[in-house]
């Protein structure tokens, strides 16, 4: 009863909350989708769009350049400092857009190489979706802490996609249909958000002084470099798949992951919601029944999955996807990792200030793998279930360099 009257505790559940549904229902949305475009475009085609939004994927996460993560701090401490919040506001929307602009002209210097020239046309249309990532401003709405308005947004956004998707998507040609649906989604969800910028909380923009804007700029710097590092493992192994396989290779690799994403949500939910509690209270006795935790109830996780998983696999890919079930088994394995991976990082490394350590976590873990990846280039071992192997092998490293600065800077010390 004394945290349902204290207004903090009352905010965060509220916004705990919403952010629980935005990523429960961006996940079902996905799940929707994937179980009917497999249908009706087919394992190849569904793979060549699979591979095309992993390469898309980087230059969204350019184009957002950390803000996603860092701008709501900026946000929380000038709340009452209108004018201050106009220039943040002004600046993150003009950074925004250059790099949405510099990502074409990269694209282009990119299109005359193998294998981008050969679907260059489906990658220039798919970077159109940087635009909802240019507008809609989520970092905003969790500065605010009125994350109500953001979640109503995306649904709205989604359902257009999957409303219009079942109404005239209807065959392997309707491809393009169906890129043009999610771009104006993203329109949509971008316009939407700018509009409840300048109507509700009565945001002015206006052009702002290159050195305002590069000290932002470099302050997101790290923020960015940490979240492209992590895209590096999923999107970057979907990316090798599409290039040494084959795309019916990466429809059953994309829906397995999925499948192990989705068991991972719950991990990410507890940490986010744990978070700011052990920053401010430092409990180490809590961190390490976390850890405990986490561990024993993603080593549960990981059973039933292996358990289940030709189920799964024919439920969601249908009857082509069902020998893609030894890959969900073997992916499987990433569930107790990237559980520990959460709290490692986020509930020790950064609650404990130690956050060159975590950024040093992704770098180490990433360079390995692209170590890894042109040691297999030269022996000519890159093979489907060799990229696997390599995505596992990536979280253990990443897991194993995090809890090696845990133990080392005393974090776990009682």
């Amino acid at each position: 009863m004394n945290l349902i009257k204290n207004k903090d505790y009352l905010i965060i559940l509220k916004n705990f909350s919403f952010l629980s549904l935005l990523k429960f229902f961006n996940i079902g949305f996905k799940f929707v989708l994937v179980a009917y475009l497999i249908r009706v475009f087919g394992t190849k085609i569904y793979g060549l769009l699979t591979w095309a939004d992993s390469v898309i994927q980087f230059f969204l996460i350019f184009i957002n350049f950390g803000f996603n993560v860092y701008a709501a701090k900026y946000i929380v401490d000038n709340r009452g400092d209108i004018q201050k919040i106009n220039e943040v506001v002004s600046s993150i929307y003009i950074i925004k857009f250059l790099l949405f602009l510099f990502s074409f002209i990269v694209l282009f210097g990119i299109s005359f190489f193998d294998p981008f020239s050969d679907n260059i046309h489906l990658l220039y249309l798919l970077l159109l979706l940087g635009l909802g990532e240019v507008f809609f401003p989520i970092w905003f709405y969790q500065g605010v802490e009125k994350l109500k308005t953001a979640t109503l947004i995306i649904f709205i956004s989604r359902l257009f996609v999957i409303t219009c998707t079942f109404i005239f998507v209807k065959s392997q040609n309707d491809l393009l249909v169906y890129v043009w649906l999610l771009i104006i989604s993203n329109i949509i969800m971008g316009f939407l958000g700018l509009r409840s910028l300048k109507v509700d909380y009565n945001i002015q923009f206006y052009l702002v002084s290159i050195n305002k804007m590069y000290q932002y700029f470099k302050a997101a710097i790290m923020f960015f470099l940490g979240r492209f590092l992590s895209l590096v493992f999923n999107y970057g192994t979907i990316f090798l798949i599409g290039i040494y396989t084959s795309m019916d290779d990466v429809s059953g690799f994309d829906t397995a992951s999925k499948i192990v994403f989705i068991c991972v949500i719950p991990f990410e939910m507890i940490q986010q919601a744990v978070f700011p509690t052990i920053s401010r209270t430092l409990d180490k006795k809590l961190l390490v029944k976390l850890i405990a935790l986490s561990l024993f109830f993603g080593l549960i996780m990981y059973s039933i999955i292996n358990y289940f998983s030709e189920e799964l696999m024919g439920f969601l890919g249908g009857d082509e996807l069902v020998k893609y079930a030894s890959t969900l088994k073997t992916l499987a394995l990433l569930i107790p990792l990237i559980s520990l991976t959460y709290i490692l990082g986020t509930c020790a490394l950064v609650a404990f200030g130690f956050f060159k350590q975590y950024n040093n976590s992704l770098i180490i873990s990433s360079i390995l793998y692209i170590v890894f990846v042109l040691i297999l280039y030269v022996l000519d071992k890159i093979t489907f279930m060799n990229l696997i192997y390599l995505r596992i092998l990536s979280d253990f490293v990443l897991v194993f360099t995090r809890g090696f600065y845990v133990v080392k800077n005393k974090v776990l010390s009682l």
